[in-house]
């Protein structure tokens, strides 16, 4: 009775240990090869002035420049989108910080997009996705 009892909870312990393993690896965060560090935000104030603050943070002597696109949407109809202004912004440094700021002319549901292509020697090019939702 010992040696079931004992079985048992060692079955349950080890299902336990493994099951626990198969959930944090799917948290682990895949390292960049030419990209630090990525910082984004999006707001927008109670007159509808609009500011996205993005930059990039890169590696001495391996992180060679970066794209960063800029998008933000205006929401349409239930999952419809329609595109309110467009940005691209090319550097040749390691680190860049900026910020773009607008005035909106409608109230709604705005959708902020910012995509970091960063070009280095370590490896292919870092694509770093940012989006973020605001209402007004």
């Amino acid at each position: 009775m010992k040696r079931k009892i004992s079985l048992i909870l060692s079955v349950i312990l080890i299902c336990t240990f493994v099951f626990q393993t198969i959930i944090f690896a799917s948290d682990v965060s895949v390292l960049n090869n030419n990209t630090f560090s990525t910082s984004t935000s999006f707001t927008i104030n109670d007159v509808g002035k609009a500011a996205v603050v993005y930059e990039y943070d890169g590696y001495t002597g391996i992180t060679t420049g970066a794209t960063i696109d800029i998008l933000i949407e205006k929401r349409s109809f239930l999952v419809f989108w329609n595109e309110v202004l467009t940005d691209t912004i090319t550097v040749n440094e390691e680190y860049y910080i900026d910020e773009l700021v607008f005035h909106l002319t409608e109230q709604g549901t705005y959708r902020c997009t910012v995509t970091y292509t960063v070009s280095g020697t370590a490896g292919a090019d870092d694509v770093i996705t940012f989006e973020d939702t605001k209402s007004w």
